[in-house]
């Protein structure tokens, strides 16, 4: 815990790291189950208590796959197919759930309550890693970890998550897009274009949680081309307004989250731009040369990326592919106004051996 008076929770202890590992080394039948009805129904079904007997399964259709269980305080043996087994799992456990109060110095079990039980085995299960719990003035928020990406969200927001994920991995309740307001993107754009940076973070941040979630959900997969590509320039939007506004290590998550959600998309190219050109202006020249060569190969203009190439390869002392950089910026039309203050250095160092390449290149043509 922490002192003043915000109180900060270590989740650590408190975190049931490995929980559903341990329950399939007890046996070799759970991951037979695994196998016929998904790892995460496996998990679910025991968070919410339930005890199964056998599975029958049809290699034609999941719907004829069969499951005998009981379940939580009820003994009565049930046999039902595999779809109605998983919407009984889902009826368990999407029911809402109170909070209970947090004493001051609470421990280890006063912690998961506080949180929900079922929640915090709900996040290890789906590769969430809650780290802090942080209470001010009767609001919970939690400090998590996904995608190696953290985030800060209410206790109720990191709820509603979760059961949107159980929702999705039992089939529940599906939905035909991602509830977002993509009309939003047009408001970032229309503030970047202003350098109004600080309003685009304020409309764009609350949608890094959701859009983490879906990276490993099936839901994902189902949206439209043009439902990615505006999320794709959504994460774009927030990670330049964040560089521009000098929070770097925040634009560097933000833009790798992008670069995985447009994986090789057209959208991508702008994406490994945008991460270079913030790995450029926190310093890491070594990892900017890479993104940057990445955003040119994709297809990303080479007038904003030839630039910032030039400037990497000149900190790594590579001060001819430097300079065949900075000239192909000069020849494209590009007035970086760093370009040309490393131009003259690059003549200074590399002095009549420039002129000779030129040469040497001419006679090549």
């Amino acid at each position: 815990m922490a002192g003043g008076s915000q109180r900060v929770y270590d989740l650590a202890a408190a975190r049931p790291d490995g929980w559903f590992e341990a329950v399939l080394e007890q046996s070799g039948d759970f991951d037979t189950a695994c196998q016929i009805i998904g790892r995460n129904t496996l998990g679910l079904a025991l968070i919410a208590g339930a005890r199964l007997l056998s599975i029958t399964a049809n290699p034609r259709s999941q719907d004829l796959t069969t499951v005998e269980f009981s379940i939580g305080h009820d003994p009565t043996v049930r046999q039902v197919s595999l779809s109605e087994f998983r919407q009984m799992i889902g009826q368990y456990l999407l029911v809402p759930l109170q909070s209970e109060g947090l004493p001051e110095d609470p421990g280890v079990e006063a912690l998961q309550t506080h949180i929900g039980g079922r929640y915090m085995l709900e996040a290890v299960l789906f590769q969430v890693q809650p780290l802090e719990l942080r209470r001010d003035l009767g609001l919970s928020e939690v400090v998590i970890e996904f995608n190696g990406l953290r985030h800060v969200l209410t206790l109720d927001d990191l709820r509603d998550i979760l059961d949107e994920r159980v929702r999705s991995e039992l089939g529940l309740d599906r939905r035909e897009e991602l509830s977002i307001d993509l009309s939003v993107v047009d408001r970032a754009e229309e503030a970047n274009e202003h350098g109004n940076w600080s309003a685009t973070v304020a409309m764009l941040n609350p949608w890094l949680g959701p859009i983490s979630m879906l990276l490993r959900t099936g839901e994902a997969e189902g949206l439209s081309e043009e439902v990615r590509a505006r999320l794709s320039t959504s994460l774009d939007l927030l990670g330049t307004a964040y560089a521009n506004m000098g929070e770097l290590d925040a634009a560097n998550e933000v833009l790798r989250l992008g670069v995985q959600w447009a994986g090789e998309s057209s959208e991508a190219a702008d994406l490994f731009l945008a991460l270079g050109r913030a790995s450029v202006a926190g310093g890491k020249h070594g990892e900017a040369i890479g993104l940057l060569r990445r955003a040119i190969h994709l297809g990303a203009s080479e007038r904003a990326s030839m630039p910032l190439l030039a400037q990497s390869l000149a900190a790594r002392e590579q001060w001819l592919a430097s300079m065949v950089c900075a000239e192909r910026a000069r020849k494209l039309g590009a007035a970086d106004r760093s370009l040309d203050s490393v131009t003259s250095d690059l003549e200074e160092r590399l002095g009549a051996a420039w002129s000779r390449f030129q040469a040497w290149m001419s006679d090549c043509e």
